[in-house]
């Protein structure tokens, strides 16, 4: 099979047909690229995941890879409308080429990825596993792991407070495992 070449303006490109490519984006731009890029037509993926506030306890959703979005584009049709679109700064690649990416890549982000489009991370913690508060009223405390983290990113943790087994559900970014002695 011989492979056709494309040439747009002073870009030339193996055309490689409806195959993902990463999009830089402006600055902050992320969700406004995709929404301008879906409504030419361009299927586009902005995965997304939940990470702690650098200035308070809260968690804040922020995209996965800052400045970044997968496209899916066929670049003899549809090159143009992306790298026009309105917060997009250019196609990733080598050179004036784009670099087409594994669609491999875009499934794996998928299957961890909710509806929402957060992706999830694999959990740390597991059932029976001894961990420390590290922040809070009860920092310092031990407990054990009763139910892993869910999808709300919180895990419930048996503890001894005032003589008696107590749950707890807490963010699992509050908790450190504790080496078993």
């Amino acid at each position: 099979m011989t492979a056709n070449r494309t040439s747009l303006g002073e870009v030339v490109f193996e055309q490689d047909q409806h195959a993902w490519y990463v999009v830089h984006t402006k600055i902050r731009k992320e969700q406004y690229a995709e929404w301008q890029l879906s409504r030419r037509g361009v299927e586009t993926f902005l995965p997304w995941i939940v990470r702690p506030s650098s200035v308070t306890l809260e968690e804040v959703t922020q995209p996965l890879f800052p400045g970044y979005l997968f496209a899916r584009v066929d670049l003899a049709m549809q090159y143009w409308d992306v790298v026009w679109a309105p917060g997009v700064h250019r196609l990733v690649g080598f050179g004036e080429t784009p670099s087409s990416i594994d669609a491999e890549v875009i499934e794996f982000l998928r299957a961890r990825a909710g509806r929402d489009g957060v992706v999830r991370m694999f959990p740390v913690f597991r059932e029976g596993d001894r961990v420390r508060i590290k922040q809070g009223p009860l920092a310092g405390l031990v407990g054990i792991i009763e139910k892993p983290c869910g999808g709300r990113g919180r895990v419930r943790v048996l503890m001894e407070l005032l003589r008696r087994q107590t749950r707890v559900e807490l963010p699992e970014r509050l908790l450190d495992h504790v080496a078993e002695s």
